[in-house]
C-alpha cells in the first residue's frame, strides 16, 4: 500500500527528514520535540554519551519500535524509541544531529528509509 502524504505540511522546520533536522555545520544545540508544544534542547557539550541497542521492551510485538537510542546528558537522560536509529546515530557522531521529533505511526511508510522516531522520553537528573 502507497501512502502519499505531503510531509512539508507537518511541520515546514524539518525539510529533509520530517524525524530530525541535520545542522549546516556545527550543531551547538540538539533540541527534542515531543509534540507541536513541547520541546526541550541541550547544548551538545553536555551530551556524555550515546548508545544504540535494540529496544528490550519490544519483544516478539512487530508493531513496537525496534530500536532503542540512549542519550546521556549532564542534566537528563533521553531515550528514543523507533526504527532505522542508526541515521540519528551517524548523525551524533558527526556533530550534526540539530532536533529530533515524534511522527504519528501512520507516516511510516511516507518516511521511506529514514529513521522513525515513535517515541521521547526526557529524565531530568536530579539535583544533589
Amino acid at each position: 500500500m502507497q501512502v502519499s502524504v505531503n510531509l512539508k505540511n507537518i511541520m515546514s522546520t524539518f525539510l529533509k527528514n520530517p524525524c530530525y533536522e541535520s545542522a549546516n555545520t556545527y550543531a551547538a544545540c540538539i533540541e527534542f520535540h515531543q509534540d507541536k508544544l513541547h520541546r526541550r534542547g541541550f547544548h551538545t557539550s553536555q551530551l556524555i554519551d550515546y548508545t544504540l541497542e535494540p529496544n528490550p521492551d519490544a519483544g516478539d510485538d512487530k508493531n513496537a519500535p525496534p530500536q532503542k537510542l540512549a542519550l546521556a546528558f549532564s542534566t537528563a537522560d533521553v531515550v528514543v524509541l523507533g526504527w532505522r536509529l542508526g541515521h540519528l546515530a551517524d548523525k551524533l557522531q558527526e556533530n550534526d544531529l540539530a532536533a529530533v521529533r515524534v511522527l504519528p505511526k501512520r507516516y511510516d511508510e511516507a518516511v521511506g528509509h529514514s529513521a522513525f522516531v515513535a517515541s521521547i522520553t526526557i529524565t531530568p537528573i536530579a539535583k544533589g
